[in-house]
């Protein structure tokens, strides 16, 4: 998502497209995710000069960023709106399948092992709360603060997918592809549940591997 210098990302590219239509704000965005993860329902801001319809700026701005990009809708809010700091709360899923294709590669993540869902629901039940997630973020993460409250956190089928479902009020760089890996050497029998809860507590760092980015959607956010 984050702009970056001399690479090509969300924020970029939509800032082109506005430059291309005479707006010259600059564009701030509910967070940023890694390179291969998608974005289902991300929300940004920006400032539009009086002149421009709302409607005919949306499909203006599509025509130029399809097919990667696509405004899904425009709507006015109050000038002191941040997208990031004013989320209530966001869900990220995570998607898993047996059944590889070369055609679903960049979007879902190919996990051939059985899946025991009530273990992995197991898993996932332990993170729900406030916790320290320290040992859940990504190495060199700059925050000001570790704690976290997790709403609710699942596993379920859908189709052929395995569906994993995390809710909260914030996450931290990698928080997800973490937990996700950490989950699934559970399932594989690599690692326990008491592994789990010694790395949550700070107890012990027994694994920190980040799970493919593909199969990471962030959800849905909440204002």
């Amino acid at each position: 998502m984050q702009k970056q210098p001399d690479k090509k990302t969300v924020q970029g590219c939509i800032e082109e497209a506005l430059r291309k239509l005479n707006i010259t704000s600059n564009v701030s965005h509910s967070g940023r995710t890694d390179r291969g993860v998608h974005a289902l329902n991300q929300v940004i801001a920006f400032e539009k000069p009086e002149f421009w319809n709302i409607e005919k700026l949306q499909n203006s701005l599509n025509k130029i960023l399809h097919p990667s990009i696509h405004i899904k809708k425009l709507t006015k809010v109050p000038k002191n709106f941040n997208p990031r700091f004013d989320a209530k709360k966001r869900s990220y899923r995570y998607l898993l399948t047996p059944i590889f294709s070369p055609f679903n590669a960049a979007y879902t993540t190919y996990y051939s092992n059985y899946i025991d869902l009530q273990l992995i629901n197991n898993a996932l039940k332990i993170f729900e709360g406030v916790h320290d997630f320290e040992y859940f973020a990504k190495t060199g993460s700059e925050v000001n603060s570790y704690i976290r409250e997790i709403f609710s956190a699942k596993a379920f089928n859908y189709k052929e997918y395995t569906v994993i479902k995390i809710t909260g009020n914030g996450f931290l760089r990698g928080q997800i592809r973490l937990i996700v890996d950490f989950v699934l050497k559970i399932n594989e029998n690599r690692l326990t549940l008491k592994d789990l809860k010694k790395q949550l507590d700070k107890k012990s760092l027994i694994s920190k591997h980040l799970a493919p980015p593909n199969g990471l959607y962030l959800e849905r956010i909440w204002y």
